[in-house]
């Protein structure tokens, strides 16, 4: 194969990528998989708002802004999201002992219920999706994901400089 064929292969590879991730995140961010989701949990949070109480729940209690960084949101977004929870009583915010100007968020046990709830609903739409995929086809595709992450997240000098002796 000439180097002119391999460069275009790549670069309809690449675009190929940039439209699957991108259907990826419609259908991720769709409200239709949100109702989906909310009728077989019981539990009416979307998406991202599901991801905050998963960050809180893993590595909570957080002040505001180590959970911004944390889940990569941008702060005016988190503020909408923490909000949300906090009106149906899934986290709490306080005062941050040590900074009383920052809040600290934490979850309450109505919200690791919910959580539960969700992911359980998740996992069960999950499994009827792909319920043709192998153990195996699923376990690759996980690890290519996350290769892809941390490639995407890592700047091309850095990973560069990871391959040099």
């Amino acid at each position: 194969m000439s180097r002119v064929a391999g460069a275009a292969d790549a670069a309809d590879a690449r675009r190929r990528l940039g439209e699957a991730l991108g259907a990826l995140r419609r259908i991720i961010g769709s409200r239709r998989l949100d109702r989906i989701n909310a009728e077989r949990s019981q539990v009416a949070i979307g998406f991202a708002a599901f991801a905050v109480l998963g960050k809180v729940i893993d590595d909570g209690p957080l002040r505001m802004s180590d959970l911004a960084e944390a889940g990569r949101v941008h702060p005016a977004a988190l503020t909408r999201q923490v909000q949300a929870l906090e009106a149906e009583g899934y986290i709490e915010r306080s005062p941050d002992p040590t900074d009383g100007r920052a809040a600290v968020v934490r979850v309450t046990p109505t919200g690791l219920v919910a959580h539960r709830r969700v992911q359980a609903a998740n996992d069960a739409i999950m499994a009827e999706q792909l319920a043709d995929w192998s153990i195996e086809e699923l376990a690759h595709l996980v690890d290519q994901l996350e290769r892809l992450i941390v490639d995407l997240r890592t700047a091309p000098q850095s990973r560069q400089r990871r391959r040099e002796p």
